[in-house]
């Protein structure tokens, strides 16, 4: 358990030294992005220093609602519009209250359920026929009663039919569901000029219409919201009949562009609704006390409306999911609905917003989908369906937790592929990556509302990428060069890019490491030159030496030197192999497989064949640049490659063509088929070594079975000096495996042996008499 763990750590510790550059750079953008990230989306109003870069995020908002396009509202809501047909035939704003007493008796008989006004009647109508007739009545009563009283009683009566305030008290009065607008005042210069007792008076109806249910209302005292410095009401005399209360007041972002609208204020110590919510509560005839409004630490956590949650920000906003551009909700001039030139089926059952949307009168707004000219009444109609459908834009911490992912992603994980992949497919990876980021951020707002920060990430994984690209190219890609210049010739491409990955596991010069050597040769190569010309000579040598340099490179070994006919190769170096005993075996074999292919096509086209003997040794060799500063070679030395090149001459002693030594066998016993072949002394070595011949991998090792279980009992009685018991286990395997050379070797040693004995202790030992 603890030695993976080890070796994964150094693996790890490793990598880190090899790409400390990029490592670095890419960690410090991670703790710029996320040092960024806390005060630029998580509190951005508090820190005016990053509102340019808070717009930039907003701006990606406003293109995704680009993006997804129009949507057709829910056939709720719909407007009558204060328009210039309006003034065009009920005269200049502001209009006699008379209209709009016709207007609410209007949408009373079509059935309409709310009528929610995104206007305030703060004042008495400026009705000059009535203030005349005050006039007139005033100076018929200073006459005296006697005189005065003919008169008086019919000017009452015409005062009353002039009286427009009485007439829209008295329509509001026949209507159970209007939802009066009042504005918010912010400046303590315009509270100053009100008319206090007009404002206490309509407090008097408005405390009635707060919150309820306060959660945690000791955290409210945190709560900065809007501050509110007065409120401009509405006369007494029509707060009486409406059914609720709310503010109108929208506040756009510091670009001056409308995506937000508060939902609740805190005034006098009281909490109240916006329009919007007082008339959503209307329309699902939902009572207030049914509203919850919950608080954090941090500020406004949310509004419970209902079946339904408002995700507020701290500061009681919430995200508007427009629809589409100015008029995409049904919308009506005030003139035609007081005229009654429309049918009452438009009206029935809906939520009627009256705000204005002549240029002049009401606040014309810019939206992500409008940039001049979108009414303010509209920004209303959007978020009063947001609140019927309960469809919200999600921004909370389950979104900043994804944020934070992609930031992370984008800078430490990112960090790592920079610094090691080739700067075309660094490219191509960035930019599909941003392509795929884009795509599902876009993808998460169009289907589920859900928003997550584009701004951010995207810039980190830019500046990550130039700034680990750049680093690269100024720092890194020389020593490449070198590296690349240096081993080309040596290794195969895929080892050399694992090399310019990690240049640290490159230690030029002298290094003594754990290596496999492997050396092969052809058989009888001089009798075979003598027959063929220099260039057919050439042909075959340089076929058969590109075929075996391909098989090679396919198990990533090195390619030491050709030594005329001889191929030099080993494996550990200059990129460590764990597996490099493996990986060199499995070279040898599939060596001895292509040679037959090239021996079968050699015998079609009449040219001569050649065989090849192979030997490989496992152990400490001295590795690294080798030879003089003017030419010098990457190589192997030691008496381990001695080795390994002597078992590669052995194969003629005993018939065969692919010999390992003990060290290479007891790496590779569970992955390979092999069978002790002898125990030898090599020349100039007094301690014996024991040799075994590699015959393929274990899974095919019950082809190899029978002949490996006889052969070890032969040589088991040939070791006790039973020679004749061998004798006949050897015979018996020549007729079985004709083919199979040990066999016959040792059946005649054997015989020899019985012939002329040893002197001495017999040890069993094979002693060579040349190298």
């Amino acid at each position: 358990m603890l030695k993976p763990l080890r070796q994964f750590v150094n693996r790890l510790l490793q990598f880190a030294r090899g790409h400390r550059g990029g490592l670095v750079i890419s960690g410090t953008i991670c703790l710029l992005s996320l040092g960024f990230y806390i005060p630029l989306y998580l509190i951005p109003h508090e820190k005016p220093v990053l509102m340019f870069l808070y717009e930039l995020e907003l701006r990606t908002l406003d293109m995704r609602f680009r993006f997804r396009g129009r949507r057709p509202p829910a056939p709720r809501v719909v407007i009558v519009a204060i328009d210039q047909k309006s003034q065009d035939v009920l005269g200049r704003w502001p209009f006699p209250r008379s209209n709009f007493a016709e207007m609410v008796d209007f949408l009373r008989e079509a059935h309409a359920r709310v009528i929610a006004f995104d206007i305030n009647f703060p004042q008495p109508d400026q009705n000059s026929a009535l203030q005349a007739l005050r006039r007139v009545r005033e100076e018929y009563e200073g006459l005296g009663p006697t005189k005065s009283a003919p008169f008086s009683a019919r000017l009452k009566e015409l005062e009353g039919d002039a009286d427009n305030d009485q007439k829209f008290a008295a329509a509001l009065s026949r209507y159970e569901n209007a939802i009066l607008g009042y504005f918010l005042i912010v400046s303590k210069e315009e509270t100053a000029s009100q008319n206090k007792q007009r404002v206490n008076e309509f407090l008097n109806y408005l405390s009635f219409q707060a919150y309820p249910q306060v959660i945690h209302p000791e955290y409210g005292k945190f709560f900065e919201g809007n501050l509110v410095e007065g409120i401009s009401p509405n006369l007494p005399q029509f707060a009486e009949y409406a059914k609720n209360f709310g503010f109108y007041n929208v506040f756009p972002d510091s670009d001056g562009t409308i995506r937000r609208v508060p939902v609740t204020i805190r005034f006098q110590g009281n909490y109240y609704p916006s329009l919007d919510v007082a008339a959503a509560l209307a329309y699902t005839n939902r009572p207030l006390d049914q509203v919850a409004v919950f608080f954090n630490p941090n500020g406004l956590e949310r509004i419970d409306f209902g079946p339904a949650t408002i995700p507020t920000d701290p500061a009681g906003s919430v995200q508007i999911d427009f629809h589409g551009e100015a008029k995409t909700f049904p919308t009506y001039s005030m003139a035609d609905v007081v005229q009654r030139k429309l049918d009452p089926s438009v009206f029935r059952d809906r939520l009627v917003l009256v705000g204005p949307t002549a240029t002049g009168i009401g606040d014309m707004a810019v939206t992500p989908f409008q940039q001049a000219g979108f009414p303010g009444v509209e920004v209303h109609a959007n978020f009063v369906d947001n609140l019927l459908e309960g469809s919200f834009i999600r921004r909370g911490p389950r979104e900043f937790l994804v944020d934070i992912g992609f930031l992370l992603l984008f800078s430490l994980a990112a960090g790592v592929l920079l610094s090691v992949l080739p700067s075309l497919r660094a490219t191509i990876i960035v930019v599909a990556t941003l392509a795929l980021f884009f795509a599902l951020a876009q993808y998460l707002f169009s289907a589920y509302r859900v928003w997550i920060a584009m701004f951010l990430p995207t810039t980190t994984l830019a500046v990550n990428y130039a700034g680990i690209t750049s680093y690269r190219f100024f720092f890194e890609e020389r020593e490449k060069r070198k590296i690349r210049g240096a081993f080309h010739q040596y290794v195969p491409p895929g080892l050399i890019s694992q090399l310019l990955q990690r240049p640290e596991l490159l230690r030029l010069g002298g290094d003594e490491r754990d290596i496999t050597a492997m050396f092969s040769d052809i058989r009888g190569f001089t009798t075979l030159s003598e027959g063929l010309s220099p260039s057919a000579l050439v042909d075959l040598l340089n076929e058969y030496l590109s075929e075996m340099t391909d098989v090679i490179f396919r198990h990533w070994g090195t390619l030491d030197k050709y030594i005329g006919d001889a191929i030099m190769a080993f494996w550990g170096s200059p990129y460590p192999q764990e597996d490099h005993p493996e990986r060199a075996c499995r070279a040898a074999l599939e060596m001895l497989q292509s040679l037959k292919k090239l021996q079968a096509r050699w015998d079609t086209e009449g040219r001569p064949r050649i065989d090849i003997g192979v030997g490989i040794n496992t152990g400490p060799m001295l590795v690294g640049n080798m030879g003089s500063s003017k030419r010098f070679n990457y190589t192997i030395m030691g008496d381990n490659v001695n080795l390994a090149s002597r078992l590669e001459g052995l194969n003629k002693q005993f018939a065969t063509r692919l010999i390992i030594s003990e060290s290479t066998y007891r790496r590779v016993r569970e992955k390979m088929v092999a069978r002790e072949l002898d125990l030898i002394r090599v020349k100039g070595k007094l301690k014996p070594v024991t040799i075994y011949e590699l015959l393929g991998g274990i899974e095919g090792y019950e082809g190899f079975k029978d002949l490996v279980e006889r052969f070890h009992e032969g040589l088991t009685a040939y070791r006790s000096g039973c020679w004749e018991t061998a004798i006949e286990c050897f015979q018996n395997l020549v007729r079985d495996y004709p083919q199979d050379g040990p066999s016959g070797i040792f059946a005649k040693r054997c015989r020899d042996l019985v012939e002329q004995p040893p002197e001495g202790v017999w040890d069993g030992v094979f002693v060579m008499k040349t190298k």
